[in-house]
C-alpha cells in the first residue's frame, strides 16, 4: 500500500518542457490521478505565483499548495502561509542602481507581478528561453515586494554586486536572469513550512526536480526524484533519477511509486 500523502513538484523542465513548449501532459495526468488517490500536490518552483498564473497551468492543473518565490512564498489551497518581503528602502536603491544602468526588474508580490520599466533587448532574450507574459508596467509603489528578476547579461554582474546592497544575494540562472535576493530563499524552506502547517511527517513526502535549486527540496522530503534531463548536481541528491521531461519520466516514476504493487 501507498504510504505517501503528498508530492512536492518543480516546474521548468520538470512538467515544463520547454523545448516544445509546452507541457509534459502525462506527468500532470499521474499527478491528478495521486490527488484522486488522497495525496496532496504542491508546486515548488522559483517563479512567482502571477508568473505559474500566466503559464496556464492552473487551467489544466489544480494544485493542493503552491511554494513559489523559492520558498520565499506559500500557499495551502488559497490561504498565504508566508511571505518574505524585501524592505523597501532596499527595493528602491536597487530600482535606482537598475535605473541608472538602464536595466529591467520584475518586481514581485505574493501574487501580483510587474514590470519597472520597459522591455529591452535583455528581457527579449530571457523571454525566448522561458514560457512567460510580460506583466505591466508600474513604478515600485511599496506592495510587500518578496522577489525581484533582474535582466541582464554578465557583462554587468561585476558592476551590480559592487553597487547593490551588502545584503542583496545576486544569483545568476540563466544567462540574461538573475533572482535578486534579500533573504536566502530556499525551496526546502518552504516544504517544511507546508509540513509543519499540514502536520505531515517529512518520510511521507515526495519532491521531484532537476536543478541545483531543487537539491534544498530533496533535503527535505522522504524519497527524491530527480528527471533525467536535469544538471548533473541535482541528480547526485537524489534517491531516483527517472527518465527525461521528453520522455515523461516523471510520469513514469510517479507511477511505479504510487500505483505499482
Amino acid at each position: 500500500m501507498n504510504k505517501y500523502k503528498i508530492i512536492f513538484v518543480d516546474i521548468d523542465w520538470t512538467i515544463l518542457d520547454h523545448n516544445k513548449h509546452d507541457w509534459d501532459y502525462e506527468s500532470l495526468d499521474v499527478l491528478k490521478k495521486a490527488q484522486k488517490a488522497g495525496i496532496l500536490v504542491c508546486l515548488n518552483t522559483a517563479r512567482p505565483y502571477d508568473s505559474i498564473l500566466h503559464t496556464g497551468l492552473f487551467n489544466i492543473f489544480k494544485p493542493d499548495g503552491i511554494v513559489c518565490t523559492n520558498g520565499g512564498v506559500v500557499f495551502v489551497g488559497d490561504k498565504l502561509i508566508s511571505a518574505n518581503v524585501i524592505p523597501e528602502e532596499v527595493v528602491r536603491d536597487i530600482e535606482k542602481i537598475c535605473n541608472r544602468h538602464h536595466l529591467v526588474l520584475e518586481l514581485s508580490t505574493d501574487k501580483e507581478r510587474y514590470f519597472t520599466s520597459k522591455p529591452n533587448r535583455y528581457v527579449d532574450r530571457y523571454f525566448d528561453v522561458y514560457t512567460e507574459t510580460i506583466p505591466e508596467i508600474k513604478k515600485y509603489h511599496n506592495k510587500n515586494v518578496s522577489a525581484i528578476l533582474l535582466f541582464a547579461p554578465e557583462k554587468y554582474d561585476g558592476i551590480l554586486m559592487k553597487e547593490f546592497p551588502k545584503e542583496i544575494n545576486y544569483i545568476r540562472f540563466d544567462t540574461h536572469g538573475v533572482d535578486v535576493g534579500y533573504y536566502k530563499n530556499i525551496k526546502g524552506e518552504g516544504i517544511k513550512t507546508v509540513l509543519n502547517y499540514l502536520k505531515i511527517d517529512k518520510e511521507l513526502s515526495i519532491g521531484a526536480g532537476d536543478d541545483i535549486g531543487d537539491i534544498s527540496m530533496f533535503k527535505e522530503v522522504g524519497l527524491s526524484i530527480c528527471v533525467g534531463n536535469g544538471k548533473e548536481e541535482a541528480k547526485l541528491a537524489a534517491d531516483i533519477v527517472s527518465d527525461d521531461i521528453a520522455n515523461h519520466g516523471l510520469a513514469k516514476e510517479l507511477e511505479r511509486i504510487l500505483f505499482k504493487n
